[in-house]
């Protein structure tokens, strides 16, 4: 498939086209990880080696509350970028990361809602709660890319689009969740096999999955899109409009 194309995609189409795109924006998404996930990645791999949480309990918290905030500009920012690169622009790093900025507030009320209320169904026998999270799954594309009143009305947005495709959306989160965590499955088999500190291997599966986590934003992306095409014949001028562009690509 063309890597920047709006059209229905199947599951397999958007985790390829997901990856191409990583590929063709490797140094943006990358750029845009480390500004946001640096910081938080070298505070926890300080915390670690320096004795754990029970040593550094305050730069410990720190590092989370900072890899939290990391995450929401990360997932705004990649979404900006892919969203520019379908109108035929490649957006510097800078300017998605600024373009995120101003959607953080949005961005915190929104996901902050839906991983209470995920966190909630999955005490309620964790079913309800993958139901949930399967419906929010595009919740921080909608905060970024459509014009709504307050953050929590992303909610009831992603819910109706995810309607009838959640299998979908569950089948993209299990591969990509397998793609994020491969570091750290990785990061086992080698501390039985060689000679290398927990420790040490622990911290570099820490970078490795800063440097895969656009790839999950990019994946969700192209599933919002495919929604949107599917129910609401999405295209490139109704994109451009969304973000205030005049000029569309053809």
């Amino acid at each position: 498939m063309a890597v920047y194309e709006l059209r229905s995609m199947s599951a397999g189409e958007i985790l390829d086209g997901a990856l191409a795109i990583y590929r063709h924006q490797f140094w943006t998404f990358i750029t845009i990880a480390v500004a946001c996930e640096g910081v938080p990645t070298i505070l926890n791999a300080y915390v670690q080696l320096g004795g754990g949480w029970i040593t550094h309990p305050w730069l410990g918290l720190a590092g989370i509350m900072l890899a939290g905030f990391g995450s929401l500009l990360a997932a705004g920012a990649i979404v900006r970028a892919i969203a520019a690169a379908y109108l035929g622009e490649v957006l510097p790093a800078g300017d998605a990361l600024r373009f995120a900025l101003g959607k953080i507030w949005p961005l915190f009320v929104a996901g902050t809602a839906a991983y209470l209320l995920i966190v909630l169904g999955v005490l309620a026998l964790v079913v309800p709660g993958v139901i949930l999270a399967c419906g929010y799954s595009v919740v921080a594309q909608v905060v970024v890319l459509e014009d709504l009143p307050g953050g929590t009305d992303a909610l009831p947005r992603s819910w109706q689009l995810t309607k009838g495709y959640r299998w979908k959306a569950l089948g993209l989160g299990v591969v990509v969740i397998l793609i994020f965590f491969l570091p750290a499955m990785a990061a086992g088999f080698l501390v039985v096999l060689l000679p290398v500190g927990e420790l040490m291997i622990d911290i570099v599966s820490q970078l490795l999955q800063m440097v895969l986590y656009p790839v999950f934003a990019a994946v969700f992306t192209l599933f919002y899109y495919d929604l949107r095409v599917r129910k609401e014949a999405f295209d490139v001028e109704l994109l451009g409009q969304q973000l205030g562009l005049s000029e569309t690509a053809g």
